[in-house]
């Protein structure tokens, strides 16, 4: 089949499928010799533009024409944008390129590829999440779906050592981005009656903006204040050239680090060679408030759900391979944290997830006991993996309409997120509306996310409060035949998944159904008027 999962990272990224058994496996990147991609962009000349490794070594060179780390800015307002040769590329349009060279790799190697599933940090918002698929959609992908990282983890975990009702946290500290997930693993019953394994998502926090990149900053600047040091200059007399060459060698540094308790790096500075020694107790000592940060956000997940009901801890991506990390969490979970495949767990266990939203029927041979993956090999059809398994993940915000409360005094404007931070997904709920006044000719229905519902404990609406980090999602314009009355119902309904927010208005006195996926960043602005507006009650 032509089914894959995608682990779209801000420093690697890696693309998987189920093998022949049904299995997951990572598709190999063979040029250069890994099983992942760095995501790095290099644009030559405005007729060749290179990703991966050979991109990533133009950094030291070529600095300005190289674009990295770009996931920290995809979906996010007022974000750069980069020109080169007289074009101008989105952080969309570069992660685009990144998919599309992992699709390339399929194709190499003689393979199709048509729908995917790609993950994304379970603390990315609607924006980051609808950019993340339309960059899918731009390298020419059909994706079916989006997977927070930290359950296609728990998903590749327990489709190789599954053990009944085990609760999981999982740590996943990647190039760029940090998430802490919560997860239940038990048996239930599908739709069918057949016994599978459920992946259940109970917490969830994190930070889409740190990750592995924080503590190469900091070796980074160690290494460039010895050098000036060693040479009696200031930062700011260190050639661009040399600045690149320190940053290129900082990855190599802490993977040395990582095994070694020091590392030397030898550097050109000004014309002059420089060899600087680092120990790995001076880079723990120096990174050791940004380990602290990752450990706030567990400790704020086990608020949600106790220390002692947590009966593994799984330590995923390439940064948890820092010793520092492994006895963070060690000291935190004594005798329960595992490493399972941190840079290929979140990529197979999105293409478990891709391959359980396909149907297979189509796929059976004759006789309907094979079915294709694909690449000439066949898969028995009882033994496929993706019947053994459900997921049920949780919303990453609270969602809701902007409406006008008319029942006091005095008017005011409200947030009904009738949708809360930590519901099951799909989530969905209804509730009916009115147009503030007679005569209206449409009404303006508002769209918002918030960190934190701005309900109070009895589900009634508070009001807008900037600071509790509001953000409009979109707009939705419903227009109203003539002579509508204010008391014309309006039924409004939110639905969300991992890909984003559907929203749907319907006028129950014609049936007239207006709908729209929302994609509009915009800032809110509460104090637009409300002329167009809906109202809460009838009354």
């Amino acid at each position: 089949m032509s089914t894959y999962g995608i682990d779209l990272g801000t420093t690697y990224s890696c693309i998987a499928r189920l093998d022949s058994n049904g299995n997951p496996e990572v598709i190999r990147n063979n040029e250069d010799d890994s099983n992942t991609v760095a995501s790095v962009v290099f644009f030559e000349n405005e007729n060749n533009v290179v990703v991966g490794q050979a991109a990533k070594e133009n950094v030291e060179t070529d600095g300005e024409r190289v674009v990295q780390f770009v996931k920290r800015e995809i979906g996010k307002r007022d974000t750069r944008t980069y020109e080169f040769d007289g074009k101008t590329y989105t952080p969309v349009e570069i992660s685009a390129l990144i998919l599309t060279r992992l699709k390339n790799l399929v194709e190499d190697q003689g393979g199709t590829i048509q729908d995917v599933v790609i993950t994304v940090p379970a603390y990315f918002g609607l924006e980051e999440r609808s950019a993340t698929k339309q960059a899918g959609e731009l390298a020419g992908l059909n994706v079916l779906s989006l997977i927070n990282e930290p359950t296609a983890a728990a998903l590749s975990y327990c489709a190789r050592q599954f053990q009944e009702d085990r609760t999981i946290l999982v740590y996943d500290l990647g190039g760029g981005t940090f998430d802490v997930t919560v997860v239940k693993m038990s048996m239930a019953q599908n739709d069918s009656g057949r016994d599978v394994q459920k992946i259940t998502v109970l917490a969830t926090g994190g930070d889409d903006r740190l990750g592995g990149k924080d503590w190469d900053d900091r070796l980074y600047n160690h290494i460039l204040h010895a050098c000036c040091d060693e040479n009696g200059l200031t930062p700011e007399e260190v050639e661009a050239e040399t600045r690149q060459d320190i940053r290129s060698k900082v990855e190599e540094a802490k993977r040395k680090l990582s095994k070694k308790q020091s590392a030397k790096v030898r550097i050109d500075v000004n014309g002059s060679r420089t060899e600087i020694t680092i120990k790995r107790s001076d880079f723990e000592q120096m990174t050791s408030d940004i380990v602290a940060k990752t450990m706030n956000f567990v400790d704020a997940t086990l608020e949600k759900v106790p220390a002692e009901a947590i009966d593994t801890v799984l330590l995923v991506g390439g940064s948890t391979y820092m010793p520092m990390i492994i006895n963070a969490v060690e000291a935190k979970f004594p005798g329960k944290v595992q490493q399972h495949d941190p840079d290929q767990a979140v990529a197979k266990g999105a293409a478990i997830y891709a391959s359980m939203l396909v149907e297979e029927v189509d796929s059976l041979s004759a006789d309907g006991t094979e079915n294709s993956d694909g690449s000439g090999k066949t898969i028995p059809h009882a033994e496929q993996l993706t019947s053994k398994f459900t997921v049920e993940d949780q919303t990453p915000r609270s969602f809701g309409p902007g409406v006008v409360d008319t029942t006091g005094a005095k008017h005011k404007y409200v947030l009904e997120n009738f949708i809360k931070i930590g519901e099951k997904m799909p989530a969905i709920f209804s509730k009916t509306y009115y147009p503030l006044e007679d005569n209206q000719e449409r009404v303006l229905l508002r769209a918002f996310d918030t960190l934190i519902p701005c309900v109070d404990e009895d589900g009634n609406p508070q009001a807008t409060d900037p600071a509790h980090n509001v953000k409009l999602l979109g707009e939705l314009v419903v227009n109203l035949p003539p002579n509508t009355s204010r008391d014309t119902p309006i039924k409004v309904t939110f639905k969300v998944d991992a890909s984003g927010v559907h929203v749907e208005a319907v006028n129950t006195k014609t049936d007239e159904t207006f709908e729209t996926f929302l994609r509009t960043e915009s800032d809110i602005d509460v104090e637009r008027s409300a002329v167009h507006q809906l109202r809460i009650s009838a009354d």
